[in-house]
């Protein structure tokens, strides 16, 4: 299969803010999307099936949506859920295999993250960012500042494998990134720099997008960012990239620890720390290989301690950003 030049990614807090789950259903919702210097606000109003509401969305579905863009945007008018997949992965090898009795759990998940997708609907206004951004059209004009429409155009096929993008639509959250001029152009050569020695696996596509993420939020000037830390894991549920890649310390089973000289019982978790352990062999992986491209110039693990579990990486000196 043919892959793109460039992948992209939405980076507005807009979508921060819909597939983290900080929006409340049946109501107008008001994000703060300017600065201090020039304060501005943007409203949405999500429109989605109980079922969907309930289940809400993943850093995965925030994933699935940036590669639908992506074939839309190089004039794709009908997708598959392998292709959805090779764009996620930047690997043209990878496919799903098909099975009507008991469909793999890799095509289950990717359905769901499409169809859940396809039946929400979302009316955004940002008008206030309008006027203020002074946004205008190719001739000129004010744009209006209203977007509705699903969150992806797609209709599926009888058979349920193909989907074909309405003509004329497009995903209304990647429209208005688009106007704020919010969206992240990753060209390939930066997904898969090299051939790594492990799998593309669903953990490993998400890992190697959060941190070409993260490391564009830093190089970018405006966010005037003091640090340059990834964290694997924090005091907080949610703190790190580990919970948005959905491993959770709290998934793995607790063991009684006897410590000698104290008399004291801690509980400690081995299958939490191989976990953590594998991830961080992962990501200095990666990272050589953005050292190798000129696209970081170096990095260090975090730890409170030298014999302590890595907590993530500090990324030294300059990041050259992709775009």
């Amino acid at each position: 299969m043919w892959l793109p030049a460039n992948t992209y990614i939405n980076i507005c807090k807009l979508a921060q803010e819909i597939f983290k789950n900080h929006y409340k259903t049946g109501c107008r919702n008001t994000i703060e999307v300017g600065s201090r210097n020039r304060p501005m606000t943007c409203t949405y109003l999500l429109d989605m099936p109980e079922s969907v509401a309930q289940k809400g969305f993943t850093f995965y579905d925030s994933v699935v949506h940036d590669a639908i863009y992506t074939l839309q945007r190089y004039g794709k008018e009908r997708i598959t859920l392998t292709d959805i997949l090779r764009i996620m992965a930047y690997d043209d090898k990878l496919r799903l295999f098909y099975q009507k009795d008991t469909p793999q759990k890799r095509e289950l998940r990717l359905r769901e993250a499409v169809e859940k997708l396809m039946s929400t609907g979302i009316a955004i206004d940002f008008r206030e960012e309008v006027k203020k951004r002074n946004l205008v059209d190719s001739e000129g004009k004010l744009i209006s500042g209203i977007l509705a429409d699903k969150m992806v155009p797609l209709e599926a096929d009888e058979d349920g494998k193909t989907f074909w993008f309405i003509e004329g639509k497009k995903l209304p959250v990647f429209q208005y990134a688009e106007y704020i001029k919010q969206i992240i152009c990753v060209p390939g050569t930066l997904m898969t720099p090299e051939k790594y020695p492990f799998s593309n696996t669903d953990e490993v596509i998400l890992l190697k997008r959060i941190l070409i993420q993260r490391l564009e939020i830093m190089a970018n000037e405006k966010n005037h960012l003091k640090s340059q830390k990834i964290r694997y894991y924090g005091e907080g549920k949610e703190d790190g990239i580990l919970p948005l890649i959905g491993i959770k310390k709290e998934n793995f089973a607790q063991e009684e620890v006897h410590q000698r000289k104290t008399s004291r019982v801690r509980y400690e978790s081995r299958g939490w720390k191989n976990k953590v352990h594998d991830l961080d062999k992962k990501v200095q992986i990666i990272l050589e290989a953005y050292k190798k491209c000129g696209y970081i110039e170096d990095y260090v693990p975090l730890r409170n301690g030298p014999r302590e579990l890595v907590r993530g990486v500090e990324i030294l000196g300059e990041i050259h950003r992709a775009n």
